[in-house]
C-alpha cells in the first residue's frame, strides 16, 4: 500500500528540506498552464481559473515593485520574454516564433511531457538548442523560462552561466518542474539550501528528473496544494502557474477526452477513523501552542521535528499522520 499519483512530499531528502508535488500522468491527472492577464494574480486565482485547487508559480516576469517594469508609463506586473502557451490550440504568447534561451516545458493534448526549445540566437546567447524544435504547433499547455537544470539526463546549467547572477549562485530555496526519463511522472516544487549549479544532480539523484527546468522563486514563490496555500512570497500577483487536475478538470476545461493509460494503478492509503482522530488531537495540540505561545515562535521547530521524522521505513498510516501534520503546519489560508 503506498500513495500513487498525487502527493505532497513534505520530508528531508539528501540532506536537504523539500516540499514537492509528485502527478504521476496516469490518464487520470495532468498539469496545465495557467496564465495571468497584465498586472498579474495570484497562484490561488491561477488555480481556480482552470478549474484547480493545486499549483505552483511558474517563470520570471517583470513585477510591478521594480521601477523598470511599466507599461505606458506606469508600473504594471507584466511579462518581458516569457513564453506561454495557453493550452486551447490556438492561442500563444506573442514570443511564439522564437523562444530564446527559455525552455519551454511542454504538455501535448494527452498530457504527455517533453521539452522544445527553438533558438535563432538573435535576442539572447546562452543554451543554443533546437530541441524538439519542429514541435512547437504539438505543445497545448507549456511554460518558458531558464536556465534548463537538466536535459534528457544531462546537466546544462553552464549554458547559462552569461545569467547565474549572485542570487542564483548562492544556497537558497529553489523551484522546479521535472519528468521522469519515462515521460509517467512529474515532480515540482521547492528544494531548499541548494545553489542552481548544485540542483541538477540532486534533483537527477533524488526524484529521477530527466528533463529539470528552474522556476522562479524568492518573492514570487508560491505553492498552494488542495485548496490550501502553502507558501506566499512576498509578491503575490505572478504571471503564470502550473496547475494539477483530474481527468473530469481537465476534459472540461479542453474538451478533450484523453487516451486510457497503461499505467499500473496503485491504491493510495485511506487513513482510518482513528488516524483521524490522532490527526484532530495532535493538531489540536499544536494549535493550542500557537494559541499561547505564537505560531511565530514555533512553527518553524515543529516543522523540523516532524519532517525529520519522515523516513522511507514508516508505516502508511504515520506516513499520512505527518504528512497531514505537515501541511497543516505549513497552511497560511485556505480558499
Amino acid at each position: 500500500m503506498s500513495f500513487a499519483y498525487k502527493e505532497l512530499l513534505i520530508e528531508k531528502r539528501g540532506g536537504r528540506p523539500i516540499r514537492v508535488i509528485k502527478v504521476v500522468l496516469d490518464g487520470e491527472h495532468f498539469v496545465v498552464a495557467s496564465p495571468a492577464k497584465d498586472g498579474g494574480e495570484t497562484t490561488e486565482q491561477l488555480a481556480k481559473n482552470v478549474g484547480g485547487d493545486t499549483a505552483i508559480n511558474g517563470a520570471f516576469f517583470c513585477p510591478d515593485d521594480y521601477s523598470s517594469c511599466k507599461i505606458d508609463g506606469k508600473r504594471l506586473t507584466h511579462t518581458i520574454s516569457e513564453r506561454v502557451f495557453l493550452g486551447n490550440g490556438k492561442d500563444w504568447s506573442r514570443f511564439r516564433g522564437d523562444t530564446s534561451i527559455r525552455m519551454i516545458f511542454s504538455f501535448d493534448k494527452q498530457g504527455n511531457p517533453f521539452f522544445v526549445q527553438r533558438n535563432s540566437g538573435e535576442s539572447d546567447v546562452g543554451l543554443r538548442s533546437n530541441l524538439n524544435k519542429d514541435r512547437l504547433d504539438d505543445i497545448y499547455f507549456g511554460i518558458g523560462n531558464f536556465p534548463v537544470l537538466l536535459l534528457e539526463g544531462d546537466d546544462v546549467v553552464q549554458g547559462f552561466v552569461n545569467y547565474i547572477d549572485k542570487k542564483m549562485a548562492g544556497s537558497a530555496n529553489r523551484n522546479f518542474i521535472c519528468s521522469t526519463e519515462d515521460g509517467t511522472t512529474i515532480y515540482m516544487g521547492v528544494v531548499g539550501a541548494s545553489s542552481i549549479r548544485n540542483l541538477p544532480a540532486y534533483l537527477k539523484k533524488e526524484f529521477g528528473c530527466w528533463n529539470a527546468l528552474s522556476l522562479d522563486a524568492g518573492a514570487s514563490t508560491a505553492m498552494v496544494y488542495e485548496g490550501k496555500t502553502l507558501d506566499r512570497g512576498s509578491r503575490t500577483r505572478v504571471m503564470d502557474a502550473f496547475v494539477v487536475l483530474d481527468r473530469e478538470q481537465y476534459i472540461k476545461l479542453t474538451g478533450i477526452t484523453p487516451d486510457p493509460k497503461a499505467i499500473p494503478k496503485v491504491q493510495p492509503y485511506e487513513p482510518s477513523a482513528e488516524d483521524q482522530a490522532q490527526f484532530r488531537k495532535v493538531a489540536g495540540v499544536i494549535d493550542s501552542i500557537f494559541k499561547q505561545y505564537g505560531k511565530k515562535k514555533y512553527q518553524v521547530p515543529f516543522i523540523k521535528i516532524i519532517r525529520d521524522m519522515v523516513n522511507p521505513e514508516l508505516t502508511p498510516d504515520k506516513k499520512w499522520l505527518y504528512n497531514q501534520l505537515l501541511i497543516h503546519l505549513f497552511t497560511i489560508d485556505s480558499f
